[in-house]
């Protein structure tokens, strides 16, 4: 038995010597030209339990039938490929083998490539298992906790459930919520192997009325759940991170959820250089959205730690620079790890070792393309102070790209100096102009 990545790839090369056409060839290959045919690929193919393999020479998909009564997740496919074929795994490697088993139970169709050794005919190529009756699911349970993240998948597929789809052009499965009661009805698309369902209003459906949940398969009868009920799970709250610089004319708005209008929300501005945090009120918008329409009086000019709390209870972190002067400067994140942690903001104490490489994010940021070649000496210095101590980092360059949005931008990688000693210090930003920016919402312990 192969590894896994080999094992998607044998299933649709066998596929090939099943397939049914009144002449000896398969039709000519889109992309070569070239004519398929059994002979050219495999000596002989089986598929345990299957009632018929369909080929489609011009879409190159690939149609594996079986029964009914056919209960197991998975299919065995015995198969020999004639000497001069070879299968491309998904690291272009090439392999030869035989047999496999492959649990395609809603799984999405596979793909895979096929050439000969030679390199004179490949083409790539599509797989679909079907299973014929109704489709049997179960559902794990009947009360099911939501945010805004939506819920964990509470289906098992029992049998009657191939690949999803389970043919070419095939619509995805839909999940459907009903109150019964009220008759709100919502519903989404089921997409194979995804780590939660999201509805755009399941905060309507939540609740102590009991819900009818259906799964609708393409040209199946519904599979219907009566007595659903969805509790609200524990909120969650975040702010955007496209703006860092607020005035304390601004608002600042807060998603994630799901929030209740009854219940009182606010966020506490923080950091380690005030004893007592500033507390301003959070209006409740939505239930995916909150609003600090109002900044605490009389608050600094400053890097901030601000905290969400429903009630008692904190739900979520930001981090902000409050001023009035829309150029000030200031450190954004500082952060230990990955390069790519730079599209988050840390919200998180600072606590490194002598040596520790770290890096920082200035604010503004200078943003580029992929190719545009940053200077280093742009980049703020970092200035660490603890009592009559004060160091300078200096920065080296690094550059994250941000692929999605196709921009890049320059960020300060430092070192904490192996003689540097243990303690707290409070960390600035030295810039090339000279200006020494606020310090960081948090101090950096040193190990």
């Amino acid at each position: 038995m192969k590894k896994l990545t080999f094992l998607l790839l044998f299933i649709s090369a066998a596929c090939l010597s099943n397939c049914k056409k009144d002449s000896n060839e398969l039709g000519p290959d889109p992309d070569t030209g070239k004519p398929f045919a059994p002979i050219q690929f495999l000596r002989s193919f089986d598929v345990t339990d299957s009632e018929k393999v369909t080929f489609d020479s011009v879409t190159k998909n690939y149609q594996i039938s079986m029964p009914e009564s056919y209960q197991s997740n998975s299919a065995e496919l015995k198969m020999s490929l004639n000497k001069n074929v070879v299968l491309i795994d998904s690291l272009g490697k090439a392999t030869t083998d035989s047999t496999i088993t492959y649990n395609f139970k809603g799984n999405p169709p596979l793909s895979f490539t096929l050439r000969d050794k030679e390199d004179k005919f490949a083409g790539t190529f599509t797989v679909y298992f079907e299973i014929g009756g109704e489709p049997k699911v179960e559902l794990l349970t009947k009360t099911i906790t939501v945010n805004t993240n939506g819920f964990k998948t509470p289906f098992k597929f029992v049998s009657g459930v191939g690949t999803i789809p389970a043919r070419p052009g095939q619509a995805a499965p839909i999940i459907k919520l009903t109150n019964p009661k009220t008759g709100f009805t919502d519903q989404t698309t089921y997409n194979q192997n995804q780590d939660n369902i999201v509805f755009e209003s399941i905060d309507k459906l939540v609740g102590p009325d009991p819900v009818t949940m259906e799964v609708l398969f393409a040209d199946k009868n519904p599979i219907k759940f009566e007595g659903v009920t969805f509790t609200r799970g524990e909120p969650i709250s975040r702010i955007s991170e496209s703006k860092f610089v607020y005035s304390t004319k601004d608002s600042v708005f807060i998603s994630g959820g799901y929030f209740l209008p009854s219940t009182k929300y606010t966020v506490k501005f923080t950091n380690d250089f005030v004893k007592t945090p500033a507390t301003a009120a959070l209006k409740y918008v939505s239930a995916t959205n909150l609003n600090l329409e109002k900044f605490p009086a009389n608050i600094p000019d400053g890097s901030y730690l601000l905290t969400f709390h429903e009630g008692e209870k904190q739900i979520g972190k930001g981090a902000i620079y409050v001023s009035n002067v829309a150029t000030t400067k200031g450190i954004e994140s500082i952060w230990k790890g990955d390069l790519t942690l730079a599209l988050t903001r840390n919200v998180e104490p600072l606590t490194f070792k002598k040596g520790d490489t770290f890096y920082a994010k200035p604010s503004p940021v200078e943003y580029g393309s992929s190719n545009t070649s940053f200077d280093v000496a742009k980049l703020p210095a970092l200035r660490l102070k603890s009592g009559a101590t004060t160091v300078d980092l200096k920065p080296a360059l690094a550059v994250v790209n941000w692929a999605t949005a196709g921009v890049s931008y320059p960020v300060g990688r430092y070192v904490v100096p192996a003689n540097l000693a243990a303690g707290q210090y409070e960390v600035y930003a030295v810039f090339p102009d000279k200006t020494v920016s606020k310090p960081y919402w948090a101090k950096l312990r040193v190990n």
